[in-house]
């Protein structure tokens, strides 16, 4: 411990004595950890953690999924899950929402959970206060569904921690609520993105959606069902078990045959399960991949600060060799020398891990906005635990040793019989260039490629016509479920809400529609048409979409064959508007104008058959996602719709800018709907930059690291050949006394260094190309061996690199030869 202390003492003293050192090294070491502990922060909050309940290895979730789209289980799947499996324990269903809720007179939205009253057996959870529901809440024929328990959080913000506040009512969807108890601390549900405020029984769902309560829709798939396997059971067995009662949980789900049979319109959908140690999370699925890619391009950034580092403290060591060599004469062992220069190092990783996991912890911050839904609040709550505490540290630490055991090395190893006269300082620069440089350059190439791939790809998305104009549109969800009063009033207020928004100053154009473009929402329904032989061409994945008259010039939309919606469509004939892949499809080779497109699949009775006749042919565009085709859509006038239409309906407002537009939206609903809270509103254009944010993420932070990477390699040649020319002073001082030009001295160096770039750029070609297959699920548009890449990668690189090499040439260019030899 005296010898600890006595390194640290005097690394401090050098730290004092050379401060741009010790900046630099923190600061490249900072850099690295806070990337690593950014993205493994995200990482570990998104993918790794478990919920905070008993044993969550033992917790199972069943699935309801199509690729990478999981949309849940309808009820009656649930219902059908709890009463044949036999593997786990107990089932519960989950679903998280949003209820208005008013308190001192004001309404509000809070997130909510809706979950079945076996949840707590199943999660094994006890409440920090008060009591759980009945086992049977939230069950047909079940207790009141009007209890609530609130979350920790909630409880301390809201009611300041009061045990009182047990036995209070709550005034939520219109409906008296009693708060029977509190959750645990940390537990804010089973969905990471929706941290909740409060618990209630399932069946509240009929209190909060009276007109449409999804618990009773045959086709509505919407829970997080989970159980916990019975002791000696796995997660094998649970899918042996699945597979032996699927069809006979079908059969219950969907008694009709609409919904889950061959050619019902969820038969591309699978019933699994699957480990529910973390919980469900659409940022799991979503983000999986590119964390794990930005994950390994982290992993390259922080070995090339290690290296950065390594170069500083071996430039560092090489000017000391004298005082280790006098060390070394004066009777110092090795392991002394060796233990001054890790201690000196590995106080420069402590420096770097503390400032780097402040600037990690506010990447992380920035990072989850980007990840957010516009509109909402965070989507993701991050939990730094013990986990990305060891995972900084081990981080900072590794990268100290990297770049400490070499110098440690070379400074226990002096020879005083050599190292007093500092004749070994060429050497060591030479050495330093031999490999320092080829590896800076190659790990450049590997992080510049794979930003130019991610940007690219980023890049074709963004430039890809989605049929929509985002610039200036404001939507906003207009949710009329827990008002009173007949479905015919509130469809009136609605249109009345809509046409007073079109009156406001700044609003150019403004519309209802049923579902927002890119919200993540799924709409299908079944409809065919004839074609002039009279052979039935039938769809059942249409797009159905009712909007309002000016829709189009709304959204930016653009009609390319006849005409848009009017006030007079909202009477006399039904008609429609179908999309140009719609057109192609149900009228193939013809104008689809004044023909007549049906619902159903034909099967139906004349006297059943709704039709509608085509006005108008719209651009083809991306409803669900800009990553997806555009589906085949058909338009139907909202007015012409079920007066409950207008209950779940959005508004979508085209002003002058979206200050205004938004502002329109804000000051009519207060007027019109005083007694709802005002609705969750964003950009249009917020909305298109969420579905991308997957590829953002990757091109953002890969292009951070990039730059990151181009600075290092070009600090790294800059110090490398500073160095030489200034160990190879006297050398270069006596050549050009006795006849060498300046430019034979440049190009002498700039030999050297090409010669280690091109070794370089040759083993970063080879890493690059496994890179980018390794990305290859990842790009869209663009190859990983695309030879307009790879150019563009060694055109930066060497412009950098170029740049850096300019002032060491031009410092090596004027030496004057007679104070280069005076001077020795």
């Amino acid at each position: 411990m005296v010898s600890l202390a006595q390194n640290l003492r005097y690394a401090l003293r050098q730290w004092r004595r050379s401060p741009v050192f010790a900046i630099v090294a923190i600061i490249t070491l900072a850099l690295g950890i806070g990337a690593n502990t950014a993205i493994f922060l995200l990482t570990y909050s998104i993918i790794l953690r478990s919920l905070p309940v008993p044993d969550p290895g033992q917790l199972i979730r069943y699935s309801f999924r199509k690729g990478d789209s999981d949309i849940g289980l309808s009820y009656l799947q649930y219902q059908g899950l709890e009463k044949r499996q036999s593997v786990a324990s107990g089932v519960f269903a989950w679903d998280s929402s949003e209820a208005s809720l008013r308190r001192n007179g004001q309404p509000e939205n809070i997130p909510i959970a809706l979950t079945t009253g076996s949840m707590f057996r199943v999660l094994e959870l006890h409440p920090a206060l008060g009591r759980a529901f009945d086992p049977q809440a939230g069950e047909p024929g079940g207790t009141d569904p009007r209890e609530a328990l609130l979350s920790y959080d909630y409880w301390k913000s809201a009611f300041h921690g009061d045990p009182a506040a047990i036995g209070q009512t709550l005034n939520l969807g219109g409906a008296s609520v009693a708060i029977v108890g509190v959750l645990p601390e940390g537990f804010t549900g089973v969905q990471s993105e929706r941290a909740i405020d409060m618990v209630l029984p399932l069946s509240f769902e009929r209190v909060l959606q009276p007109k449409s309560p999804m618990i009773d829709m045959e086709g509505a798939f919407w829970l997080t069902v989970m159980g916990r396997l019975r002791p000696g059971d796995n997660l094998r067995q649970a899918e042996a078990n699945l597979a032996a009662i699927r069809n006979q949980v079908n059969e219950v789900a969907d008694p009709t045959h609409t919904f889950l049979a061959k050619g019902g319109f969820f038969s591309s959908y699978t019933l699994g399960v699957e480990s529910g140690r973390a919980g469900r999370s659409g940022l799991r699925w979503k983000y999986a991949k590119p964390l794990i890619a930005l994950e390994g391009l982290c992993g390259l950034m922080m070995l090339l600060c290690g290296v950065n580092v390594a170069l500083l403290v071996l430039s560092r060591v090489s000017g000391r060799l004298h005082e280790f060599a006098m060390r070394a004469a004066l009777g110092a062992a090795r392991r002394q020398l060796l233990a001054q220069v890790l201690t000196e190092t590995l106080l420069l990783g402590v420096a770097g891990l503390v400032l780097g996991s402040a600037l990690g912890w506010d990447l992380a911050r920035v990072l989850v906005g980007m990840i957010s839904d516009p509109g909402s609040p965070p989507a993701l709550e991050l939990h730094a635990g013990v986990l990305v505490a060891g995972f900084a540290a081990v981080v900072s630490i590794g990268a100290a040793l990297l770049a400490g055991l070499w110098p440690a090395w070379r400074a226990a190893h002096t020879a005083p019989a050599v190292d007093l006269k500092q004749i070994s300082s060429a050497r060591t620069a030479a050495r330093l260039g031999r490999w320092i440089i080829p590896a800076q350059v190659a790990l450049g190439v590997v992080l510049l490629n794979a930003a130019l791939l991610l940007a690219s790809t980023f890049v074709t998305y963004l430039r890809e016509h989605s049929g929509f104009q985002a610039d200036n549109v404001v939507l906003a969800a207009l949710d009329l479920g827990g008002t009173t009063g007949p479905d015919a009033q509130q469809a009136a207020r609605a249109v009345e809400f809509l046409h007073r928004v079109q009156a406001q100053p700044g609003v150019q154009y403004a519309a209802l529609m049923s579902m927002a473009p890119i919200s993540s929402g799924f709409s299908v329904g079944n409809y065919y048409a004839r074609d002039s032989a009279g052979h039935l061409l039938v769809d059942p994945q249409v797009w159905p979409e009712s909007v309002s008259a000016q829709y189009f010039s709304t959204m930016g939309t653009r009609i390319v064959e006849g005409r848009a919606f009017t006030a007079a469509d909202a009477s006399g004939d039904r008609t429609c508007i179908v999309s140009a892949g719609a057109a192609a499809f149900f009228f193939p080779g013809q104008s689809p104008l004044g023909r007549y497109l049906n619902s159903g699949d034909g099967t139906e009775k004349a006297a059943d058959r709704q039709s509608c006749r085509v006005v108008g042919v719209a651009e083809d565009a991306r409803f669900s996602s800009l990553l997806e085709p555009a589906p085949v859509t058909a338009y139907f006038p909202m007015e012409r719709q079920p007066a409950s239409s207008f209950t779940y309906a959005t508004i979508g407002v085209r002003g002058a800018s979206p200050a205004m537009a938004a502002e329109a939206i804000r000051r009519v609903h207060r007027e019109v709907f005083p007694d709802v809270p005002l609705p969750r509103s964003w950009r249009f254009g917020e909305a298109v930059e969420f579905d991308l944010s997957r590829q953002r993420l990757l091109s953002s932070v890969s292009g951070g690291f990039a730059a990151l990477a181009l600075a290092l390699v070009a600090i790294g040649l800059y110090g490398i050949l500073s160095r030489t020319v200034v160990e190879r002073r006297r050398e270069i001082g006596i050549r050009m006394a006795l006849g060498a030009r300046r430019q034979e001295i440049v190009s002498n160096l700039a030999r050297r260094a090409a010669v280690r770039i091109a070794i370089g750029v040759v083993v970063g070609a080879g890493l690059a190309a496994m890179a980018g297959a390794l990305l290859r699920s990842l790009l869209y548009g663009v190859t990983p061996g695309s030879p307009l890449i790879a150019g563009a990668t060694l055109i930066l690189l060497l412009a950098v690199l170029a740049l850096a090499f300019v002032f060491p040439a031009a410092r090596a260019a004027s030496i004057d030869p007679m104070e280069a030899i005076r001077d020795e």
